[in-house]
């Protein structure tokens, strides 16, 4: 038993085996994999972590039962355990822009649930010479105590989330449909043709990655005179701000530049030259060493933190309801409680 989906396996004869489906109960796991999604999308924007996309989806019945049956040379089970030996009954795709921000997901997740495997499938195939995509794996967990609130009728639930960028999983699965769904699998030409893509994207995520490190020292070179300018602050002026002021941070999603105006408008600040006064002021340095980032969390996140470190129970009054988190005040008092505990050291 998993999460309370039980899988029953019985031996008919050597070779066949007869599983339960009725006792499969696929709507918990659906159920399940939509609280884990909400989890990990949460996650992504609490700290400011850019994606394209989160994918969930349950294995079926059908699925389950054919990877239980396996057997392995000898002939003996490969999953003696039935369903409790599968880890991903439920499975997760986070979809970055940039390859560069997978160790960041990585942290962030492992830090919400339990990790039981970590795995970057993609780096040992390019080290043994392999092509393709495998991305990197990770097998979690919810935790039984203290476990996510949108998850905390699934104690115990594993799943296994896959980390990949936008072309690694166009590429992955255009070779999943091709190779592995047709009758092309061995077929030299299309072998060799995959090859070469397989280069020109590994190629093109990094100079992926290379943009966003021209963007962000392009913005943190630009002239203070737009900052200076006393039009109303937007989304657009206020990255261009964030990008000057937090130039190690990588940027958060296009959409949370227009939250964080209005959090700023419920703050006091309205215009791009008060939040070039305020952020201008920040001390990065004691900020991230009170918050203990494990990571370089996005820009958002950081100046979430600065002007909570800075306002205090202000800004915590003044932001709680702001956006559709229902969640954000308990947040933003437990992260003050943390800023808190770490200025009063002696």
């Amino acid at each position: 038993m998993i999460g309370g989906i039980v899988i029953e396996i019985q031996a008919v004869n050597d070779t066949e085996l007869r599983v339960d489906h009725h006792r499969f109960q696929e709507q918990t796991l659906l159920n399940a994999a939509q609280a884990i999604r909400n989890t990990i999308v949460g996650r992504l924007h609490d700290d400011g972590l850019n994606h394209h996309d989160v994918q969930a989806r349950v294995k079926t019945a059908k699925s389950a039962a054919e990877k239980i049956s396996r057997r392995d040379a000898d002939g003996q089970l490969k999953y003696p355990g039935g369903s409790e030996a599968l880890d991903d009954l439920i499975g997760v795709r986070v979809i970055l822009f940039v390859e560069s921000d997978i160790d960041a997901v990585a942290i962030a997740l492992t830090s919400q649930f339990i990790c039981h495997d970590d795995e970057d499938k993609t780096a040992m195939m390019r080290k043994n010479g392999g092509i393709g995509y495998a991305g990197r794996h990770l097998t979690l967990e919810v935790p039984a105590d203290n476990p996510p609130t949108a998850c905390a009728e699934y104690p115990g639930q594993r799943f296994e989330v896959q980390i990949r960028t936008v072309l690694q999983h166009a590429w992955a699965e255009f070779e999943h449909d091709i190779r592995f769904k047709g009758s092309s699998r061995d077929n030299a030409e299309i072998s060799r043709a995959f090859t070469m893509a397989s280069t020109l994207i590994e190629l093109a995520d990094q100079q992926f990655v290379n943009i966003s490190d021209i963007l962000k020292r392009l913005q943190s070179e630009t002239s203070a005179t737009q900052a200076e300018e006393q039009h109303p602050l937007d989304a657009a002026s206020l990255q261009v701000v964030l990008d000057r002021v937090f130039p190690d941070y990588p940027r958060s999603k296009a959409g949370h530049y227009g939250w964080l105006v209005k959090v700023m408008a419920a703050s006091g600040v309205n215009t791009v030259s008060e939040a070039e006064a305020w952020f201008a002021s920040a001390d990065r340095d004691k900020v991230s060493r009170m918050m203990g980032y494990r990571f370089a969390p996005g820009q958002v996140r950081v100046a979430d933190d600065f002007l909570l470190q800075a306002l205090g129970e202000k800004y915590v009054a003044a932001t709680k309801t702001v956006g559709n988190d229902s969640n954000r005040e308990g947040k933003l008092r437990a992260r003050l409680k943390k800023l808190r505990t770490e200025r009063d050291r002696p």
